[in-house]
């Protein structure tokens, strides 16, 4: 009898951290889906139009050509960039920040109407900082060029 408890409580503690993991990994894709990764992505693809429209006009594209130039960009996300590879990475990248009750509260979090408002906007929350920060870039490019000037210099090969 003493063996057969052994045995049973041998197994127990050695199949639960197997279970806790598996438990926290469908924690972290119940978070992923109430923060709706994929749009999350798409999201993130939209903000970085404005660096295509930066790009288009130091090409000195036309307006059919710069929707020609997104159409290739948007073609590339839709068709060639791994979105489950990159939901793999960020569930990882949650598993490993996160405890399983953290991981929870945040899902519980997503759910409630701020959390579900705050998914909503996010795309174009993140576009619009994303605009915010290339004006503003483009504002001071004048400071950090006079910053690099010297650092380019002291390190440009000599001619």
């Amino acid at each position: 009898m003493k063996k057969v408890l052994a045995l049973t409580l041998s197994a127990v503690i050695a199949y639960s951290p197997i279970v806790a993991a598996e438990t926290k990994k469908e924690s972290v894709a119940q978070l992923l889906d109430a923060m709706k990764i994929e749009e999350q992505m798409v999201g993130g693809f939209e903000a970085m139009l404005p660096v295509i429209h930066q790009l288009a006009a130091k090409l000195e594209l036309n307006q059919a050509e710069t929707e020609e130039l997104k159409d290739i960009y948007r073609d590339w996300f839709k068709n060639d960039f791994d979105k489950f590879y990159i939901s793999t990475q960020i569930a990882d990248l949650y598993a490993d920040t996160f405890t399983h009750d953290e991981i929870k509260a945040i899902t519980q979090f997503y759910q409630t109407p701020a959390g579900r408002k705050l998914v909503e906007k996010s795309p174009e929350l993140a576009k619009l900082g994303a605009r915010f920060g290339m004006e503003e870039a483009q504002r001071k490019q004048q400071q950090l060029l006079e910053k690099l000037g010297p650092f380019i210099e002291k390190h440009s090969p000599e001619q």
